[in-house]
């Protein structure tokens, strides 16, 4: 998650057998599942089989760990793509990134292949108000540190401290 500052909202899993992707070509259609990009990725990959499972997977995961909403989205809404270093994540699009930016939520997603099956786990976290931000930061690690100290030092009856 992405510091102290995040609430975990929502925790998404898929578990996928490879195998069962055989005989599902609507999910080679380009705009219905994936976007022609995901698709394209997938077929260059060096098994097209195993990564088009796992996208199906994530996205499967995500639609889980999602909090219930008013807003209605498209699972091509949800692009998987991979940063420099290859870990996989969500790029939003459309009524997707809207809501994402409107309730701030970050998802983060992990895939795991072995066995003929892709597993995947999806969290979204919450960036409470105030929270998360270097100045909210700041605030919080105040308050605790004033916590810490009245605890430590408990006011007289007076008002003056022991």
């Amino acid at each position: 998650m992405d510091g102290p500052g995040r609430e975990l909202t929502g925790l998404g899993h898929d578990l996928q057998l490879i195998s069962e992707l055989e005989v599902a070509p609507a999910l080679r259609e380009p705009g219905v599942f994936f976007t022609p990009g995901e698709l394209a990725r997938f077929a260059a990959a060096v098994s097209p089989l195993e990564s088009l499972a796992g996208g199906f997977a994530a996205k499967e995961a995500l639609f889980k760990a999602l909090p219930p909403a008013q807003a209605t989205w498209f699972w091509t809404e949800a692009e998987l793509v991979h940063d420099p270093r290859g870990a996989p994540r969500f790029r939003a699009h459309g009524t997707l990134a809207a809501h994402l930016d409107a309730h701030r939520l970050r998802v983060d997603v992990s895939l795991s292949h072995s066995g003929g099956f892709v597993s995947a786990v999806v969290l979204v976290t919450a960036r409470p108000p105030g929270g998360g931000t270097p100045l909210g930061t700041l605030i919080g690690f105040l308050s605790r540190a004033v916590g810490r100290v009245l605890q430590r030092n408990p006011a007289h009856t007076s008002g003056a401290p022991q």
